[in-house]
């Protein structure tokens, strides 16, 4: 059973209202959280919805917050992502430009946090994928950045390369577990204490992949995504060696 957290039952409420509305052609859901997209398509769609098709697209490939489309349709699934309701805004400024700003402008001017997809950010410039319901909002009446003056443009993606904005950089970790145990991996992960780290798996804070557990003992394996609320993610990158002791050496991969 998926635990679902309070903050994520609005929008899995949306979905599943969504779903009603789909007998008459393709419908949208705003931006959704990664959560909220698993369980969407593990639980709602597959599982409650067989019949139902869907795509799931942020506006660039790897992207986190995405739209979900659905419809009764088969054909949908045979398309390209040209049909989504995306628009990407490029800013300029002439300081350096921060992720927590331009979402805490966006916010201040009274944008829904779901009408706003990824922020990318390259020093003094960023693209903002947005719903195109208010991109006409964003670059008529946002100009500025806090105090600094800022420049707004709805671009084609084909006349950017969105690679340049994305980092995948994240803080590398070398270090020796016992097991591949979530708690022991949190807890050399963000140098935690082993109880600490199972206290947050049993108070439903940790989450493998984007689902929920309780279980201290869940063992994760490589290429996991491990998010803890309040501390940040790590990725498991590589599993390195096990000595003769039976510890394991791993790589981990932190992101505030």
């Amino acid at each position: 059973m998926y635990y679902i957290p309070e903050e994520n039952k609005y929008e899995i409420l949306k979905v599943k209202n969504l779903i009603e509305r789909s007998y008459g052609g393709i419908e949208y859901s705003d931006f959704l959280s990664p959560y909220a997209q698993k369980y969407a398509i593990d639980i709602i769609l597959k599982g409650e919805n067989p019949y139902l098709f869907y795509q799931i697209w942020g506006g660039y490939e790897d992207s986190e917050r995405k739209v979900l489309a659905l419809s009764f349709d088969s054909r949908l699934e045979e398309t390209d992502f040209s049909h989504f309701p995306i628009d990407i805004i490029l800013i300029k400024s002439d300081t350096i430009l921060s992720h927590r700003q331009i979402l805490g402008t966006f916010i201040g001017q009274g944008l829904k946090r779901d009408k706003i997809g990824d922020i990318l950010v390259k020093e003094n410039k960023a693209l903002v994928f947005v719903k195109e319901e208010v991109s006409l909002f964003i670059t008529t009446h946002i100009d500025r950045i806090g105090r600094d003056r800022i420049k707004t443009e709805v671009v084609n993606k084909d006349d950017i390369d969105i690679s340049q904005f994305i980092q995948n950089s994240g803080k590398r970790i070398v270090c020796s577990v016992p097991s591949m145990r979530v708690d022991a991996i949190v807890s050399h992960g963000f140098g935690i204490s082993r109880e600490d780290a199972s206290d947050l798996v049993r108070q439903f804070k940790v989450a493998v992949n984007w689902v929920y557990i309780d279980k201290p003992s869940y063992e994760v394996k490589e290429g996991d995504l491990i998010s803890v609320r309040h501390h940040g993610r790590l990725k498991v990158e590589k599993v390195l060696t096990t000595t003769k002791k039976g510890r394991i050496s791993i790589e981990l991969l932190r992101f505030s």
